[in-house]
This record gives C-alpha cells, sequence and structure tokens, in this order.
C-alpha cells in the first residue's frame, strides 16, 4: 500500500503518478478526507482513554463513572471500525505509483524494447513445428491425457519431456545456489499472505481458494517468501536478504479462455522459480540491475534468442514501481513468450507486510523486488520448438545434458 503521509505532503505528485497508472485519482481525495475524519476520532478516543487514566486511582470519582467512560470509550472505538473500513478499502485498492523514468503508455502497445540477444541458436528446421505437435510425435508432452483428468489448460509431461521439466527446475536452482537462500515453501497460504504481496483483495478472482479453509493455492512462490519476511525489523548489517523458492503455480487465468491456451503458452498449474529480495530503499536500482541479470543468465545459456522490455506505466501492473519482462522467441508458434517479470515494488508490499529495518541512526520500510528465476512452461517450448531439426528429433541445450543425461530428445 502507499504511504499515506504522501497525501498531505505531496499530494499532487501522488496523484500525478497513480494518472500514468490509469488510476481515478478523486480517490485519493476522498481518502484524505477520511484520513482527516479518522486523525479527529482518534484523538478523541485518546482524550478519553486520558481521562480514565486520570481517574482511575482517584476514589472520589464513583464506580458508576469510571464505569461510564469505559463504556463511552467502547463505544467510541465501535463508531470508528465503519471509518476505518472505508480507508483500507480504498488503500488497498489504490496501486503502486511507477517510477518517474518508467515509460508511459496505457498497455502493451506502449511497452520499450530495451535490449535483443544478439547471438543465439539458430533453428535448423526449415519449417519448424509447433511444440505440441512435435512433443505428441515425440512422446514428451501428452495435452489430452491431461485434458481427460483435469480438463483444459493442464499438461502431462511424459518420458523425456518430463526430465527436461525436471532438468530446468534443477539447473536453474544450481545457478543461484549460492547467492540466494534455496527453499521450497508452502504451495498453500492465508488471505493474510496474499494481501501482503497485492494478489487480494483486488485480485481474487484469479486466484484458486480452498472453500473450506481461509487457504489459498498459490499464484507464485513471491507469495511465501515474501510473507516469510512479514513483521520482521532487520538490521541494515543484515540486508540485502536473497530468497530463492521452487514451487508449483497456480493460477484461475480468468478472461484468457480461448487466448494462446494451446499447448503450454499458458496453464493453470505450472513450475517455476521464483527469485525474492528484501532491501534497503537506497539499494534498490542497483538490486534491481543485478536481479534482472540473475534472470536473464539462463536464458542466455541456454542459447535462446531473447529481448528485454521495459514495461510501461499502464501495463506493470497495481504492485509494481518498476517492471521489465523477459521475452523469449519460439519458432514453432512464431511468437514472443514472457518467461520472467523482473522488477520492485519499492515499499508497497513490506508497507502492508510490516518489513522493516533499522540502524542506529535511521529506521524505515524496506523495499522488496521479484522475478522468476526460471518459469518452465514457455522455457520448454522455446528450447523444444527452437533446437528441434527437419527429421523431428531435438538437441538438448549444453547446459541442461548433465542434468538430462542424453543430449539429444
Amino acid at each position: 500500500m502507499i504511504d499515506t503521509t504522501r497525501i498531505f505532503t505531496d499530494k499532487q505528485a501522488l496523484k500525478d503518478g497513480l494518472a500514468k497508472k490509469g488510476y481515478d485519482t478523486t480517490a485519493v481525495d476522498k481518502l484524505e478526507i477520511l484520513l482527516l475524519q479518522s486523525k479527529d476520532h482518534n484523538q478523541k478516543v485518546e482524550d478519553l482513554r486520558r481521562k480514565r487514566n486520570e481517574i482511575q486511582a482517584d476514589k472520589t470519582v464513583s464506580v458508576e463513572d469510571k464505569r461510564k467512560i469505559r463504556d463511552d470509550i467502547a463505544a467510541l472505538e465501535a463508531q470508528g471500525l465503519p471509518l476505518q473500513e472505508q480507508i483500507d478499502k480504498i488503500l488497498y485498492d489504490i496501486p503502486n505509483t511507477p517510477d518517474v523514468d518508467a515509460p508511459v503508455g496505457k498497455n502493451s502497445d506502449d511497452n520499450v524494447v530495451i535490449k535483443e540477444a544478439k547471438t543465439f541458436h539458430k533453428c535448423k528446421a526449415s519449417k519448424p513445428q509447433a511444440h505440441w505437435d512435435l512433443a505428441k510425435k515425440l512422446g514428451l508432452l501428452d495435452i489430452e491425457l491431461a485434458s481427460k483428468v483435469s480438463g483444459s489448460m493442464f499438461a502431462f509431461y511424459t518420458g523425456k519431456g518430463a526430465r527436461l521439466l525436471r532438468a530446468l527446475v534443477s539447473y536453474a536452482l544450481s545457478l543461484n545456489q549460492d547467492k540466494y537462500l534455496e527453499m521450497i515453501p508452502p504451495h498453500m497460504v492465508s488471505s493474510k499472505s496474499l494481501t501482503y504481496t497485492g494478489h487480494l483483495p483486488k485480485f481474487g478472482d484469479d486466484q484458486y481458494k480452498c472453500s473450506q479453509d481461509d487457504l489459498w493455492l498459490i499464484p507464485t512462490a513471491e507469495v511465501p517468501l515474501t510473507a516469510g519476511f512479514s513483521q520482521t525489523t532487520f538490521n541494515t548489517t543484515d540486508l540485502p536478504k536473497y530468497a530463492m523458492g521452487y514451487s508449483v503455480c497456480f493460477r484461475r487465468e480468468a478472461g484468457s479462455a480461448g487466448k494462446d491456451t494451446r499447448g503450454l503458452q499458458r496453464l493453470h498449474e505450472f513450475h517455476k522459480v521464483e527469485l525474492v529480495k528484501v532491501v534497503e530503499p537506497k539499494d534498490c536500482d542497483k538490486e534491481l540491475k543485478d536481479l534482472l541479470e540473475d534472470c536473464l543468465k539462463p536464458i542466455k545459456e541456454l542459447k535462446l534468442q531473447y529481448r528485454i522490455v521495459d514495461l510501461c506505466t499502464g501495463d506493470m501492473g497495481d504492485k509494481y514501481g518498476r517492471c521489465y519482462d523477459i521475452e523469449v522467441y519460439s519458432p514453432g508458434v512464431k511468437a514472443w513468450l514472457e518467461v520472467s517479470s523482473v522488477g520492485h515494488f519499492s515499499d508497497y508490499q513490506a508497507r502492508r507486510a510490516g518489513i522493516k529495518y533499522k540502524s542506529p541512526d535511521k529506521k524505515g520500510v524496506a523495499y522488496t523486488l521479484n522475478g522468476s528465476g526460471l518459469a518452465t512452461p514457455r522455457v520448454w517450448t522455446a528450447i523444444v520448438e527452437t533446437y528441434q531439426h527437419d527429421d523431428g528429433s531435438v538437441d538438448v541445450p549444453k547446459v541442461l545434458q548433465p542434468f538430462m543425461g542424453c543430449d539429444k530428445l
């Protein structure tokens, strides 16, 4: 969530930033009024509490009068609950403000490509096949079987196809094992944890919920990893914190029916290695640059054709202050596929989650960052399509061969 003090210290700058994301900034004016009302209400409660404390030991005040002031405090506190609910409703709806140098735009058409691969593996097939056709012939993937047991937008990886997925995960984890703390987090989290990261309350329709419990299937390991740092104040000497989580991810993909849903392009369930950082605000730019390189490293080593896209303000999503997408080109589907979003959230998540820092001379709210160390489905897709030959065989990228135990599919 935003720092509400900005409403009173740099309100216009706040509104200008929110407008770049297409947000109706009249909500900021309404929030300002509610916050002032809340301040006035809280002062009245504090005045009554002070009076209660003053008369507590005064024997000249009757028990009835002491009881009355306690009742008045309770009643006044109860009156403040609807006001706080109104504040929270607006506060949890307001997106993060983008960096001042982020590209300004409304949608993906306004995104900016800032880097493209100059060297990469050239597909040897004269007419590259789509991964769903090629993988079916090679016994790597069975979409029909997945549909039989789970419905659409699921996948059965089979034989060497399953081994390739496992190899990708092991490879991605091995790349960062000396830099990030490796974790396998819970695959179910509470509503509170999803609220910390900005996935709730606004985007509940995109998540899978277990109806009998306050538990949700995680959309990304970012959620449990970030929530694991919640309600913690770090000494600055202990920052930055780096965590790496491998998990299965679950997304409803609401509204995506018929859009890039064939094969592995868009799934309800997939495997991913996620990288999360908690840093001091002053280190955010450097840490984001380093995180982008960490997420790009496996794509470079796999020799996939890639590009880096600087997302515009209208496309980066609510929680981001700055966001870059790494995309790979898949010659069979003839499309650029997003394989990683890398960005910082400034203090937006940390303020919700209570992640702070302190030193002898300063204290404040930390910044959080995250990126996909490797999201398997589309990378799997790009490998199969990029490394195919006209005879239908597929080479295994050199860096994966130790994990695969073979050089061909």
